[in-house]
């Protein structure tokens, strides 16, 4: 008797993060998915409302920046930036359902200052197979923006 192995589909919601920036600066949005389902679920997408979709890639295209690890970049921050609302949409590996959060809108210190920057979010491991690419991540939040080395 041969035995399987089943998957039991979860129901499972996401949530917005939303990191504080000041004008000038680089907000962060990361998607928030519960623990029991992390390993099974990326972020596809963010939409900003009502449709313009955000994907992953490389090099972001200047104001927006999805990351491959799912939080969303939104560099120099305007008084503007604070009006539109943001959603993750994200993918379940296994059953392909596709899950996307409640809005949310960017907090912005009205004041522009200096922030000393501060590493927000950082790669400490990578398993890379032979010929593949990989992305080192290395997210730096601060005001004016932080040079990387």
């Amino acid at each position: 008797m041969v035995r399987g192995s089943y998957v039991v589909a979860q129901a499972y919601k996401v949530d917005v993060e939303v990191l504080a920036a000041s004008r000038g600066c680089t907000a962060i949005l990361r998607c928030v998915v519960p623990n029991f389902v992390k390993e099974l679920v990326r972020v596809v997408s963010w939409v900003q409302e009502p449709a313009f979709y955000i994907y992953p890639s490389l090099q972001g295209d200047g104001k927006y920046h999805l990351l491959p690890t799912g939080e969303l970049l939104i560099h120099n921050l305007e008084y503007n930036d604070r009006y539109p609302s943001y959603r993750c949409r994200t993918m379940h590996k296994l059953t392909r359902q596709v899950v996307t959060s409640n809005s949310a809108k960017i907090r912005m210190n009205e004041q522009r200052g200096i922030v000393s920057p501060s590493v927000v979010e950082h790669t400490s491991h990578v398993a890379v197979s032979q010929d593949e690419g990989a992305v080192l991540l290395c997210v730096a939040q601060g005001c004016p923006s932080p040079e990387y080395r």
